[in-house]
């Protein structure tokens, strides 16, 4: 079986949850700012207390700017930044509070960029395990577990693509189907669209599956 070194899955989609992580940082000066640093930057980062109450929102912001100033620019220094960043968000974070779920995806989804661009398998295999911690963090009948088990999903699936693991087929389809199960019997409010991404997602994975099994067969 041959498999491709970068994914062609789609992105993981972040949570809806903003409201307790909105805009402590002004990012438009991170993002103008001439290097990978910048003084506030590096004063938020570096000298806002262990135990501050902001910390964890703080820095998750300053990696979000970093990450967009990534998507502009392809600063691998601004990536490594925003996935360093995103790291200390999520240890800064109570096992119980209710935004560990989201910090966990942007950590996420900053370790699914680099590995996306440097191939680095170490860095799959822990968007895999972040991605697997922000769905045990929310509660089954939570309106993010739906989108939280599609990213579970949708990064399984790429770990699949890169080592033909079927565990990890198993584990994705199985992903997508508590996320449509979620969305069909908890989430009623759902949005059509939502609905279609994820069935989609699902059929992609079995298409994938279905042509594996060929290749294996010839």
């Amino acid at each position: 079986m041959s498999h491709t070194s970068r994914a062609s899955l789609p992105e993981p989609r972040p949570t809806q949850r903003r409201s307790a992580l909105a805009d402590p940082l002004d990012c438009p000066e991170i993002q103008r700012s001439g290097g990978p640093r910048s003084p506030r930057a590096d004063k938020v980062a570096d000298t806002t207390p262990q135990d501050h109450p902001d910390r964890a929102a703080l820095l998750n912001n300053l990696g979000n700017c970093l990450g967009t100033r990534f998507e502009r620019t392809g600063s691998m220094d601004d990536l490594n930044r925003a996935v360093d960043v995103a790291d200390k968000a999520v240890d800064a974070t109570p096992q119980d509070h209710p935004d560990r779920a989201a910090l966990l995806t942007n950590l996420g989804n900053r370790l699914g960029s680099r590995f996306e661009r440097t191939g680095s398998i170490g860095d799959l295999n822990r968007a895999v395990d972040v991605a697997d911690k922000a769905v045990d963090a929310t509660p089954h009948d939570h309106p993010d577990r739906a989108g939280l088990l599609n990213n579970l999903g949708n990064t399984l699936g790429r770990r699949f693509e890169r080592t033909g693991s079927m565990g990890d087929l198993n584990r994705g389809l199985s992903s997508y189907k508590e996320g449509w199960n979620c969305r069909g019997n908890s989430h009623r409010e759902a949005r059509p669209v939502e609905e279609a991404l994820s069935a989609g997602d699902l059929f992609r994975m079995c298409g994938r599956f279905v042509r594996a099994s060929c290749k294996d067969s010839t």
